[in-house]
């Protein structure tokens, strides 16, 4: 009988949720058209590149809605149970509030699961593949991912120093080069080179023109010349200067395989610390969403599909904002990563369940 009862409820969840899901995301996606139509238009792309757009930024856009697709099924299963009789029927019939309320936050999981599985596979691998239709063949910005710099600074490792006035990360070029060794806190080694070319074969950075200065205990120098000479440097371009981060465009292993690039060469990595714990948390915001749906209900005792769809979208959005405060702080540093990824969730989760007992539902 009690597993009976859970399908019923749980199947009055996923009509709503993909209804709204649908909604939702054709809202989102419609309006990005209308922020992204003028490039469309003047580069006289045909419906083929259009609808190739379409396709690739669907699954972005589904991962996006899905808490918000969440809420409202939640809205309007509940709000159909208080409307028909049949939440009194369950209530006289030995059932706890909150018992009703569980097959809809077990749906509300099991969407966050999905999204999850979604978020790590194929929304990323689509969302850059839109990227580069837009930024690529429609403005014709070869290198929008930044894999081209000048007067670029970075660390090669413990102790390495590397300034070069051209880096181009796509052909893994160097020019106008200077490799700074230091040990104990002194300038220990400088080369400068005209280039310097990357060997995939013996993963190494060839430099071309060179002078070898060697420094003693006095800083006196030592200097030398080579036409070409191999140095100790292993760490590949797309390891030295990272590409823009695509925050859509990345999984969570992709972001951990980032952080630990960024470790390497000793670079800050705040932003994408808190990048890895949003996506590790994003599923939450489902039940979160469900609990703060259940709450709304049973406080308001109130059916209108409109008004749940108006509260589901209105809400939605307002959760969401609060998701890309708290990414942000903590990109700044003004909160720690976990903290910026889990607070949203946990916030909204906690106000929900002081709902639903306000409401005597738990």
């Amino acid at each position: 009988m009690n597993k009976i009862f859970y399908r019923y409820i749980a199947r009055s969840f996923w009509g709503p949720f993909g209804f709204g899901l649908a909604v939702f995301c054709l809202m989102l996606l419609f309006g990005s058209l209308f922020d992204n139509l003028s490039p469309f238009l003047k580069s006289g792309a045909g419906a083929g590149v259009f609808f190739r757009y379409v396709i690739y930024q669907a699954p972005y856009f589904m991962v996006k809605m899905t808490p918000i697709a969440t809420m409202m099924a939640v809205l309007f299963a509940l709000g159909g149970m208080l409307s028909n009789g049949e939440w009194k029927a369950g209530l006289a019939g030995g059932w706890r509030p909150f018992d009703m309320i569980k097959p809809l936050l077990v749906c509300a999981v099991a969407a966050g699961a999905v999204q999850f599985v979604l978020q790590e596979t194929v929304a990323p691998e689509y969302f850059m593949r839109s990227e580069y239709l837009f930024q690529g063949k429609l403005r014709g910005k070869e290198d929008w991912q930044r894999l081209v710099r000048e007067d670029v600074a970075f660390s090669a490792g413990r102790d390495v120093i590397v300034t070069a006035h051209l880096f181009d990360g796509r052909r893994g070029v160097m020019e106008h080069v200077t490799i700074s060794t230091y040990r104990e806190d002194r300038l220990f080694r400088e080369i400068n080179a005209a280039s310097a070319l990357w060997q995939k074969d013996v993963r190494r950075w060839v430099l071309h023109d060179c002078v070898l200065i060697n420094y003693d205990s006095d800083l006196k120098p030592l200097t030398t010349r080579l036409a070409v000479s191999q140095s100790a440097i292993s760490v590949p371009p797309e390891n030295l200067v990272l590409e823009k981060l695509v925050p859509e465009g990345v999984s969570s292993l992709e972001v951990l395989r980032r952080l630990r690039r960024l470790n390497e060469v000793g670079a800050p990595s705040a932003v994408e610390r808190t990048l890895f714990w949003v996506k590790l948390s994003a599923p939450l915001a489902n039940p979160a969403m469900a609990l703060i749906g259940a709450a709304m209900v049973l406080l308001v005792r109130r059916n209108n599909k409109f008004f749940s769809f108006g509260i589901a979208l209105g809400f939605g959005f307002f959760f969401w904002a609060v998701m890309i405060m708290a990414q942000e702080a903590g990109s700044a540093e003004l909160l720690p990563p976990l903290a910026a990824g889990l607070a949203p969730a946990l916030f909204f989760g906690l106000l929900s369940l002081w709902g639903l007992r306000r409401a005597k539902a738990i």
